[in-house]
């Protein structure tokens, strides 16, 4: 119980950490960019390819969400105490990363982006306006889709590479990442997805270590 205890506590720290350099980013980012409007200087305005040549669904979050809540259901009625352990593992050295990238080069946020759309909760856990370099929305599908594939739950590589395909569109027609962001988070994924399974540790042998 005490292992399970810590491994508990570690994820409730790495969330608070990870809360305050989602809420830092922002910070700065405001501060930085708006400083500029302030003293009518020019804002850099980024030149996005899919942004140009795909339509523009504003407000329309929910879409992306849904698509993450959607993806989730082989996960909860599969039932595999290591499939689980695999993707939070999986999921917490992909944030780490994410969380440093967002902070040491803030990109200008969409123009359409206001914190006062978000709670403060939504913000802090999925993202605010700056939060770019790469998408953990499509890094959360595409991390769960190879395991997925993995352990042979869905092996259609097809429907797994159109359903990939339909979260990165969902992503980039609402204007909540950049291109960039979502090429970033493939190559990202992939290597984290290939080390770890190249050195994987199950559940059982964390516990002993603890």
């Amino acid at each position: 119980m005490i292992k399970y205890l810590t491994i508990v506590l570690i994820i409730g720290l790495y969330l608070c950490i990870h809360a305050y350099l989602n809420q830092l980013a922002q910070t700065n980012g405001e501060k930085y960019y708006n400083k500029r409007i302030a003293e009518n200087k020019v804002t850099p305005k980024v030149y996005d390819i899919m942004h140009e040549h795909l339509p523009y669904w504003k407000n329309n979050d929910w879409l992306n969400n849904l698509i993450g809540v959607l993806t989730l259901i082989p996960l909860i009625y599969t039932n595999n105490p290591e499939l689980y352990f695999d993707f939070a593992s999986l999921l917490l050295i992909v944030n780490i990363i994410r969380d440093i990238t967002i902070n040491l080069t803030i990109l200008p946020k969409e123009k359409e982006c206001q914190l006062s759309d978000r709670s403060y909760l939504y913000s802090t856990a999925l993202g605010a306006c700056y939060d770019k370099i790469f998408s953990g929305h499509f890094a959360f599908v595409f991390l769960l889709t190879l395991l997925y594939n993995s352990y042979n739950i869905i092996t259609n590589i097809p429907m797994i590479v159109i359903w990939n395909i339909i979260n990165a569109v969902s992503i980039l027609i609402i204007h909540s990442h950049y291109t960039i962001d979502i090429v970033m988070s493939f190559f990202v994924c992939m290597t984290v997805f290939n080390e770890y399974m190249k050195n994987h540790y199950t559940l059982d042998q964390v516990l002993e270590f603890l």
